[in-house]
């Protein structure tokens, strides 16, 4: 029997001292992002993973992001900007970006979001 997953905004238990990372980026602009990523659960079968993650300032340029992935914004703001329209997501706000999607990701505090992610 499966149980319900808790998402905690400070992760698993010692998570917040473990020592920030190199993040993969897609084609950085400003920075290269340090962070880091838990997986709380993981459906590698059907593409599905969910999580918490955090992550330093840094801007980033998308091309055809691979994925569907819902997020949900714990803590600081991320702006997606595309063509001549760009939004901003705070703290408590919740977005989906679309499988395809093309535009730059800027975040200009640290971040800490939940996501979940289809392939």
């Amino acid at each position: 029997m499966s149980s319900p997953v808790r998402f905690s905004p400070t992760g698993p238990e010692g998570w917040m001292q473990i020592e920030d990372a190199p993040l993969k980026t897609a084609k950085p602009i400003e920075s290269r992002p340090m962070g880091l990523d838990h997986v709380y659960l993981e459906r590698a079968e059907s593409g599905l993973y969910a999580g918490v993650w955090r992550a330093s300032p840094y801007t980033e340029y998308l091309e055809n992001y691979p994925v569907d992935e819902f997020m949900y914004v714990v803590n600081g703001s991320v702006t997606l900007e595309w063509d001549t329209f760009s939004e901003t997501f705070r703290r408590g706000d919740a977005f989906l970006l679309p499988k395809g999607f093309r535009g730059v990701w800027r975040q200009s505090e640290p971040v800490v979001k939940y996501y979940m992610v289809v392939a």
